[in-house]
């Protein structure tokens, strides 16, 4: 699949903060609707030109509930699920462990867009997926309150949408663009995880190897308008059902 582009959707997390809600059903497929986060994800990507494949990693204790939803889906022959093999909150690969597990194992030849699978949105990707041929791309919200930025790996880009500053929940933040969890990758850039990984970096949170690329490669931000949520709490879930509960996206 040489001169295409695949992604790919990170559903490992064990959703501690959810609490009972996401205790029997990962938060990925709890219902928004008569959907849920990894539709409106799966909707969006396929829409992207050129998207070859669209993959979802998660673990071992929920595998067979997202092999019942891709089985279901419409796009299921675009679909390919990963098991990552863990089985607990304390085993758990980390977002770019995850990554790291799909790179070594699926050895993908296309340019990448990665996508966190708790994010529910509204907007077009095709603007960074075409960027994302050639830079390194993050998308980015803004989250319009310096209080909410507080939550949030936060960026400054400058004038040429390249991003000269990344920091994660930053106490006292200097922009309100959040980064969204959605990053386009050439397929040049891939062996950087490794490099951050052999760096010391941690495995567990994507904001730390944005934190660390950003200062030593070319990292474009592209700014998103419409609707982003990011389901971490039982209050956020709320508050997505309330806005996507009853409109198709």
């Amino acid at each position: 699949m040489i001169g295409g582009m695949q992604a790919l959707i990170l559903a490992a997390g064990w959703a501690t903060r959810m609490g009972d809600l996401a205790r029997a059903t990962p938060k990925h497929l709890l219902p928004i609707g008569s959907r849920c986060s990894l539709d409106f994800a799966v909707e969006r990507l396929a829409a992207i030109d050129d998207m070859q494949q669209i993959h979802v990693i998660t673990h071992d204790a929920f595998f067979p509930q997202f092999v019942d939803w891709a089985a279901a889906h419409e796009l299921a022959p675009r679909l390919t699920l990963h098991n990552d093999q863990t089985t607990s909150e304390a085993t758990k690969l980390g977002s770019i462990g995850d990554i790291k597990y799909f790179l070594d194992t699926a050895h993908p030849d296309d340019d990448l867009v990665i996508v966190l699978g708790d994010n529910v949105f509204d907007f077009d990707l095709r603007p960074l997926a075409t960027r994302a041929v050639s830079n390194i791309v993050v998308g980015l919200y803004d989250v319009q309150s310096l209080e909410l930025a507080t939550r949030y790996g936060i960026v400054e880009l400058d004038d040429a949408d390249r991003i000269v500053s990344f920091v994660e929940k930053p106490p006292v933040p200097r922009s309100t663009l959040a980064a969204t969890g959605i990053y386009g990758f050439p397929r040049a850039n891939l062996a950087d995880f490794d490099a951050y990984l052999n760096d010391g970096g941690s495995p567990d949170k994507f904001g730390s190897v944005m934190e660390w690329l950003h200062t030593r490669r070319t990292v474009l931000g592209q700014v998103f308008h419409g609707r982003w949520f990011d389901i971490g709490s039982p209050d956020e879930y709320e508050r997505v059902n309330r806005e996507f509960g009853g409109d198709p996206g």
